[in-house]
């Protein structure tokens, strides 16, 4: 009975000891986290985490997981997702994006790290890489450096995935804000020009002459302090359009763009680009802007940082030629593997515009004439209707508008085009037996014209002419050159011209005005470009004949350092006056009124500089053989509003009295704007180029054949 007693005593006894070390371990447990709680309100202790690493989420966009979350209590959440049955193309297709990813990783490093052949094709075969997801471009441009992401931007048709936004891209700048930032830039620019360039100093009295009182006081803030604004400086996007041009002829002086890059311009211009990113004119002065910074190539890591290099591939693949000629000029100079080759202002490449390796073997330069331009003078020119011929049973009109009533606009836009291919079907299986007649045909010739003057019917010429019917080309020399004749480089000059010395001009660029002056202007500036360095046809109009007539004199005077005469091997000249054109004939009233330009005086007729200059060339002829082809204008250009006729060059002039000469129905603008690659003024071209240039059969490598091409170490 005692031994009982003394087990429940016992009993009792544990179960109370075990009661109190719960209640009290639940007691302290409390008490700890109440401590917690007050010591965490007062002393981030998370602070002591911050080394440790956190966890990363893959975000997975897969059908199959979309209930996967309603299972929180499963350990293995996989064997509540349907199971998908992957077929063998699937697999494969998958195993190829994985080796795409791998390879683009790899082609990158080699990029940075191997020669000069092996980094071009690993440049060719990583733009041509597929089935990459976003992330992987953005990864990669976040690993690119400023050379290789130029070299990258060089390649056709490149995803412009891979280069990254410019920095604080999404941030929102106030209109006025804008402004301010350019007024200060351009303050800062004069600053550092020490108060040389008249141009810069005269626009910043005239825009922003009451924009300083009492120290920096805007006009946009005189409302806030209880002041009128004063009428005549008004902050809105004109001003701001009018800085930006302000910008763009101080960055045209050679020692002045540099400046735009120390006074921290590159900043200021992207902001600029964001507001007017869809106005076509200050995207043009944005990218000449950029264009003439990039002949600094120490400044090519600012350049990129500021995120330029991604601004200029999206301008390259513009459809306006006045965009993307100068972005990819940019882009060309800032290139390293370039480093012998730079493109300074008013030059500018052509073709080719992106890295082709294939090797260059012939120099083809454009040079326009007065008041003319690369993007002007080079177009092709509107068709006219012709009034006689053979009459296409097609295209006569019967009853058009009732046709149009009876079967509708759709309807006879399909009947239209089925007239159309059955036209091309035809032509395609009895073009071979007819000869066609080149349009423009010459209506004189000399005695050592030697055409050619038609071509079969199934010649490309003949079959490309009624596509460039319907898709006109901006500059022909860009667009048909590359096509018909390859391993060609297509260089185009620019040069300011006026009528009259009442033109405004800039002060410091006005100094140069004479063919003198010029030919020792451009001479440097070809030279540059690696004019000298192959063989080179010349083709000019107008003017553009004299500038390249006093280069190749003034280089065979100085013993032809360069070998641009003795590498020259044609000269086209369409409608240059030789012996000067009428368009300088003024009575001495007429001149005291007119006060004609430079320019113009030099093109007298019968001018004794003119005459010399001929002379002088004839003579370098006798030691450089070259090529000479001319035409002339036989018809009058409608000048001024009241459509006067006139004919700028006669053909007495137009005639160089050496090479082929040939008179054409055309006046002084058209004479140079080939309606299509059928005209006579175009093949004539072609024909000289041809014999200049063996064309070989390209062999296009698949991206496979790339990868297996490269080294070893890549896989």
């Amino acid at each position: 009975m005692g031994r009982q007693t003394y087990k429940k005593y016992v009993y009792y006894l544990k179960s109370t000891g075990i009661c109190i070390v719960v209640m009290g371990s639940c007691w302290f447990l409390c008490q700890l986290r109440q401590m917690s709680q007050i010591l965490r309100s007062t002393v981030p202790t998370n602070a002591l985490n911050l080394e440790q690493a956190h966890a990363q989420y893959i975000y997975i966009d897969d059908p199959r997981y979309k209930d996967v979350f309603m299972f929180r209590k499963t350990e293995n959440l996989q064997t509540f997702v349907p199971e998908q049955s992957f077929s063998f193309s699937h697999v494969i297709m998958k195993w190829w994006k994985s080796l795409n990813r791998n390879v683009a990783y790899k082609l990158l490093h080699m990029a940075q790290n191997g020669d000069k052949t092996e980094r071009l094709k690993a440049m060719h075969t990583l733009n041509s890489l597929k089935y990459l997801k976003d992330w992987h471009y953005q990864h990669i441009a976040q690993m690119l450096d400023a050379k290789i992401a130029v070299s990258l931007a060089r390649m056709p048709n490149v995803d412009t995935k891979f280069f990254l936004k410019p920095p604080y891209y999404h941030a929102q700048h106030k209109l006025y804000d804008v402004i301010e930032k350019a007024h200060c830039l351009l303050l800062h620019l004069n600053t550092l020009s020490k108060n040389t360039h008249p141009c810069l100093i005269q626009f910043l009295n005239n825009k922003f002459r009451d924009s300083q009182r009492d120290g920096l006081v805007f006009d946009h803030d005189l409302s806030s302090i209880g002041l009128a604004a004063s009428p005549a400086v008004i902050w809105d996007q004109e001003l701001l359009q009018s800085c930006v041009q302000a910008l763009c002829h101080h960055s045209c002086l050679e020692q002045y763009s540099k400046d735009i890059v120390e006074a921290g311009g590159l900043q200021v211009l992207m902001m600029i680009k964001k507001i007017f990113n869809d106005n076509i004119n200050i995207c043009i002065l944005l990218a000449k802007i950029i264009s003439n910074i990039s002949l600094h190539s120490e400044y090519l890591e600012q350049i990129f940082q500021a995120g330029w290099v991604g601004a200029l591939v999206e301008w390259s693949h513009n459809f306006d030629i006045r965009l993307s000629v100068p972005a990819s000029r940019a882009l060309a100079n800032l290139d390293d593997e370039n480093e012998c080759v730079k493109y300074p202002r008013r030059v500018y490449l052509l073709h080719p515009l992106y890295k082709t390796r294939t090797n260059t073997k012939l120099d083809v330069v454009f040079l326009h004439g007065l008041l003319g331009g690369v993007f002007v003078t080079w177009r092709q020119r509107d068709e006219e209707i012709p009034t006689h011929g053979v009459v296409d049973p097609y295209m006569v009109d019967h009853g058009t508008d009732n046709l149009s009533t009876m079967i509708g606009e759709q309807s006879q836009e399909f009947l239209r085009d089925l007239a159309y291919d059955l036209r091309k079907r035809e032509w395609a299986r009895l073009g071979q037996d007819f000869e066609v007649v080149l349009d423009d045909f010459p209506q004189n010739t000399n005695e050592k014209a030697c055409g050619p003057y038609s071509c079969s019917g199934d010649d490309h010429c003949v079959k490309k002419s009624e596509r460039d019917r319907r898709y006109r080309t901006q500059c022909w020399p860009k667009d048909w050159l590359p096509e018909d004749v390859p391993y060609i480089r297509v260089i185009g000059v620019n040069y300011d011209s006026n009528l009259s010395m009442w033109t405004p001009l800039c002060p410091i660029e006005g100094m140069k005005a004479t063919l003198r002056e010029r030919s020792e202007e451009y001479i440097g500036k070809l030279v540059t470009a690696g004019i000298g360095t192959r063989q080179t046809i010349w083709v000019c109009h107008s003017m553009g004949g004299l500038l390249v007539k006093k280069m190749l004199v003034d280089e065979w005077k100085n013993g032809d350092k360069n070998n641009i005469c003795k590498n020259t091997r044609g000269i086209i000249f369409y409608s240059t006056p030789h012996r000067g054109s009428r368009v300088a004939v003024l009575t001495q009233t007429t001149q005291m009124l007119v006060w004609p330009s430079v320019e113009v005086q030099e093109l007298r007729e019968e001018s004794p500089h003119l005459l010399q200059l001929h002379e002088e060339f004839l003579d370098m002829l006798k030691e450089f053989p070259i090529e000479i082809v001319s035409f002339s204008e036989t018809k009058s250009t409608l000048v001024t509003a009241l459509k006067v006729p006139f004919q700028f060059v006669t053909s007495n002039s137009a005639d160089p009295g050496v090479g082929e000469f040939y008179e054409i129905a055309q006046d002084h603008l058209s004479i140079c704007k080939p309606a299509s690659r059928h005209s006579f003024l175009y093949q004539k071209l072609l024909s000289i180029l041809k014999r200049h240039v063996t064309p070989k059969e390209e062999t296009k490598i698949s991206p496979i054949m790339e990868l297996l091409s490269l080294p070893s170490k890549l896989f």
